[in-house]
């Protein structure tokens, strides 16, 4: 009996303690498991080479594992492919958490607000400056609003429009960051402007000759008509009016054509010396009359030039009568030559030449150095324009020089001559 129950009780010891070394045996793998995971290796795996229950579970848990593994590199691949394409994006992008750490700021942020170096980690008020985008920042965190302003900045000594817009990153929590972009609307604003003053001018212009032309009419109609000397001088002003009026128009109508690229620019071999012996047939009885000398100063050699004749045509004809109408003595002479390995073809004249603050705006439309002188002498601001638009369509340079009282050189530098 007391045998039966030594045997019984040793099975029952060895038994256990064969459970006991499977139990911490199991232990130490979950526990070995759970620290390879702790160290953020998510391909750890819990293999368990007993039997039982506690298989089950390591097949249930590395089940997890696997299918956990695979959401979390799928999440991985989505935000690095977000964080591309607002790395790529032209606009500037600036994401930052509730405390106001910077996350992401893409190179056009940085390049829009002049920020140098590695800002993300660092708190948005050390590398924002801008008092404007920090308050735009708080209320789009407070309100949890979509907000949009537009912002006004200095860079480089000139002013530049951003449109700035904060959104909010909203959580099952709450809002948790906020989006700030930046699009530079300086061009538009400036385009805008530039619209106006175009519809200014144009209203300006039209409406001068129209005046003129209407009161001349109305004086003739009260009577003028008897006085024959005053009506045909009256009739001549309606003339020299609608003339100048019809000018604006073709030059308007002209240099709309080349902004949309209606005008096509065709090549082909020209002799230069025919060109401006066109223009000088045209414009001789005009310099005549302000008793001008035109005179061409293009050697036998020059040969010819790769151009669209008639356009050719017209950025001489308009030069050569620019510096007709501001010579009052002397000559316009157009000429070529060589210099630098550069090919040049230019108009200069001895006229009362430009100031050195008004050479970077000449070609603008409307644009006038002297706009009262201008409109006496049938100018209507575009013929420059006009030429500067057919110059860079055929793939060439102008240069504007000009000193008071010495007249004014404009120089076509033109693509290859032979």
């Amino acid at each position: 009996m007391f045998l039966l129950l030594a045997i019984a009780l040793t099975l029952a010891a060895g038994l256990l303690a064969f459970h006991l070394v499977q139990f911490f045996l199991s232990v130490r793998e979950l526990s070995n498991f759970l620290k390879e995971l702790s160290t953020g290796n998510l391909d750890a795996r819990l293999f368990s080479r007993r039997k039982g229950k506690l298989e089950r579970i390591a097949q249930d848990i590395t089940s997890v594992m696997e299918s956990t593994k695979a959401r979390l590199d799928f999440a991985e691949a989505e935000r690095q492919r977000m964080e591309a394409i607002l790395r790529g994006m032209s606009d500037g992008v600036l994401i930052t958490d509730t405390r106001g750490v910077v996350l992401l700021a893409n190179y056009p942020f940085k390049r829009l607000l002049t920020v140098d170096g590695n800002i993300e980690g660092k708190q948005i008020a050390e590398v924002l400056r801008h008092p404007g985008l920090l308050d735009m920042l708080r209320d789009t965190l407070h309100s949890g609003e979509v907000i949009s302003e537009e912002i006004n900045l200095s860079k480089d000594g000139r002013e530049m429009h951003l449109s700035a817009t904060g959104v909010p990153i909203r959580a099952a929590s709450g809002v948790s960051g906020i989006v700030l972009t930046l699009h530079n609307i300086t061009r538009l604003r400036q385009l805008e402007e530039m619209r106006k003053d175009f519809v200014a001018n144009v209203s300006h212009e039209i409406k001068t000759p129209l005046t003129a032309i209407r009161g001349f009419a109305e004086t003739l109609l009260d009577g003028a008509l008897e006085d024959k000397e005053n009506a045909l001088r009256f009739l001549a002003m309606i003339r020299n009016h609608s003339g100048r009026l019809n000018s604006l128009v073709d030059d308007l109508l002209t240099l709309s054509r080349i902004e949309l690229g209606d005008v096509q620019i065709k090549k082909t071999v020209i002799e230069l010396d025919q060109v401006v012996d066109t223009v000088f047939m045209t414009l001789r009885d005009k310099a005549d009359r302000r008793g001008l000398t035109l005179r061409k100063s293009i050697p036998e050699s020059a040969g010819t030039v790769m151009a669209d004749r008639d356009k050719l045509i017209q950025i001489v004809l308009n030069l050569v009568d620019n510096g007709i109408k501001f010579t009052e003595r002397g000559e316009v002479v157009v000429g070529l030559e060589e210099a630098g390995g550069q090919t040049a073809l230019y108009v200069q004249d001895t006229g009362i030449g430009i100031p050195p603050k008004h050479l970077p705006r000449l070609g603008e439309r409307f644009y006038r150095v002297d706009s009262a002188r201008s409109r006496e002498l049938g100018g209507t601001g575009l013929g420059l324009a006009i030429v500067k638009h057919i110059v860079h369509a055929h793939g060439w340079k102008i240069r504007i020089e000009s000193e008071r009282e010495r007249g004014t050189r404009v120089s076509v530098l033109l693509e290859s001559s032979s």
